[in-house]
């Protein structure tokens, strides 16, 4: 008999974002072309939210307005080749957000950028506008991202609950019961950590989800029990796993610190929509030629776009 160690588990973690669209304002002075960034603001002069866009959030901006957005648009990775004023032949601009501590946005190409922040490979910069110039009217939406790692995760745990219902009859003797709606819920442990370098999704980024009330705290998420790939238990292959496969929403969020250990964090979540337990190959998550997530082979396959030829 096989004996799976916890180290085989680990979590991918995608921020599925919002169907809302929210309203915003970007007046000049929320322009700030030297450093790159830009603020968001309501009609009644106030900022968003802050929290509603968090670091590695992928954002939707557009405009109906005829002078396009206030930013500079850059149509290679070198960022040399750029469009001022992009306008509606552009648009929508889709990028991922790096947020500073003061609610301001910077805008990259991917999600590893967003987090490390390198100042370089920029999608879109702010561009100087007349401090008389009218406000422009922005849409926002949060779209759904890609699955990443999850860093310093120390372990999860996973419940699945049948509700039964009563049937019994007046006058039965028995009981009777009928099984009803499937839920599920569990909780992930981590090691507190608000940086990361490498990619990784970080553990910031469930504490930040959970504060989102402009756009909920939703998830998707692979739970793995055993990972694919290397080191496999004998006898199995290196593409085999065994995962659950979730959409969630966060309830709830606790930081632990102590002076003679590391600081620690943990998450409860509720299943909001179907989940399964899976087994077999790893899905292979499939994207555009821009890097954005469109699924991965199973769920194409329920969609019925990928279908085997003679």
């Amino acid at each position: 008999m096989t004996v799976f160690a916890g180290h085989y588990g680990s979590i991918d973690f995608k921020r599925i974002g919002s169907p809302e669209t929210i309203q915003c304002y970007v007046d000049a002075s929320d322009l700030d072309v030297s450093r790159k960034r830009f603020t968001l603001g309501l009609q009644n002069g106030l900022d968003i939210p802050f929290g509603t866009i968090v670091t590695g959030d992928r954002v939707r901006i557009s405009t109906q307005d005829s002078r396009g957005l206030p930013f500079r648009w850059y149509k290679n990775v070198a960022n040399t080749v750029y469009v001022d004023n992009p306008g509606a032949g552009i648009l929508p601009l889709e990028f991922f957000a790096n947020v500073d501590r003061m609610g301001a946005i910077r805008m990259y190409r991917n999600f590893s950028d967003a987090l490390s922040n390198p100042g370089v490979r920029y999608l879109a910069i702010p561009i100087s506008k007349a401090s008389g110039s009218a406000d422009w009217q922005v849409n926002i939406n949060l779209l759904a991202g890609s699955f990443n790692t999850l860093g310093q995760v120390q372990g999860f745990q996973i419940t699945t609950d049948r509700e039964s219902v009563d049937t019994t009859a007046l006058g039965n003797k028995y009981k009777q019961f009928s099984a009803s709606a499937i839920s599920g819920s569990g909780s992930v442990d981590c090691l507190f950590d608000f940086k990361n370098l490498s990619g990784e999704e970080i553990p910031l980024a469930l504490s930040q989800l959970i504060q989102k009330i402009e756009v909920g705290s939703k998830f998707s998420g692979r739970f793995y029990i055993l990972e694919p790939g290397s080191p496999q238990p004998p006898g199995y292959e290196l593409t085999e796993g065994v995962y659950y496969e979730v959409e969630g929403m966060l309830t709830s969020s606790a930081l632990t610190v102590r002076a003679d250990q590391i600081a620690e964090c943990s998450f409860d979540f509720i299943t909001s929509g179907e989940f399964a337990l899976r087994t077999g190959d790893s899905p292979i998550e499939l994207t555009t030629e821009n890097g954005v997530s469109i699924g991965n082979e199973s769920t194409l396959e329920q969609l019925g776009v990928l279908r085997e030829t003679d």
